[in-house]
């Protein structure tokens, strides 16, 4: 059984590494909320949130134009900035996290009444512009000849772009709830938020009615950083 002393002197390295913690939670914090808010609202963020609306919604013309699927459903635009991890005091070699990220999406919500598979082997061949990444259409591809969904605790697979910033998930056959193509909504704790739709109506649980399955076309521009001066 530790005496007396030395419970009490444990007691007190606890102690004074919680506050160590919390003095160094406090330097890492970064500029505040409404700093941040301030920045993210600025001429210079704005103009950059602009260009980067108009280069994705110039990409979702292109996807109009030659999706075999016809035209999406709906389109939404979620704009977010939100602010990021401070600096790793207790790992000097942890990579520089930016104090603000400001990141738009455009989601292209279509309804396709094919099996998923004959979908995914289109995907190889599709004349829309954008590169498939192969292997993850091969992981795709396992995840329904395999049965995968079948079994407990399995999450559906995505499909990337070669090059990044534009993916491709669904509804998959037999998953839970929990795993459909969520609502888009942006984090509410974010510096800056806002989701605008069109149609303004139309949710994904009314879309879903439709025979077939639901996918989401997701292009992502990441078009703000701030890193800690």
């Amino acid at each position: 059984m530790p005496s007396p002393l030395r419970q009490r002197t444990g007691q007190a390295a606890s102690l004074l590494f919680a506050f160590l913690l919390m003095g160094l939670s406090a330097c890492s914090r970064g500029p505040s909320q409404s700093e941040l808010r301030k920045i993210a609202t600025s001429d210079e963020v704005r103009e950059k949130r602009e260009s980067a609306e108009r280069d994705l919604r110039a990409r979702a013309d292109e996807i109009r134009a030659s999706s075999p699927w016809g035209p999406p459903l709906r389109t939404t635009v979620v704009d977010t900035c939100a602010r990021g991890g401070g600096k790793n005091y207790l790992d000097q070699n942890a990579p520089e996290q930016p104090v603000l990220s400001c990141m738009m999406r455009l989601h292209l919500y279509f309804v396709v009444d094919r099996p998923v598979a004959q979908i995914l082997q289109d995907l190889r061949s599709m004349s829309a512009p954008t590169r498939w990444s192969g292997d993850s259409i091969d992981n795709a591809l396992r995840y329904y000849e395999n049965k995968t969904y079948e079994k407990p605790y399995t999450y559906p697979p995505s499909i990337g772009s070669r090059t990044g910033g534009e993916d491709l998930r669904w509804d998959a056959p037999g998953d839970e709830a929990g795993a459909k193509v969520p609502e888009p909504c942006p984090d509410h704790k974010a510096v800056l938020a806002t989701c605008v739709s069109d149609p303004a109506d139309l949710t994904l649980a009314v879309i879903r009615k439709r025979p077939g399955t639901l996918y989401a076309w997701t292009l992502t521009s990441g078009y703000h950083r701030l890193y800690r001066s």
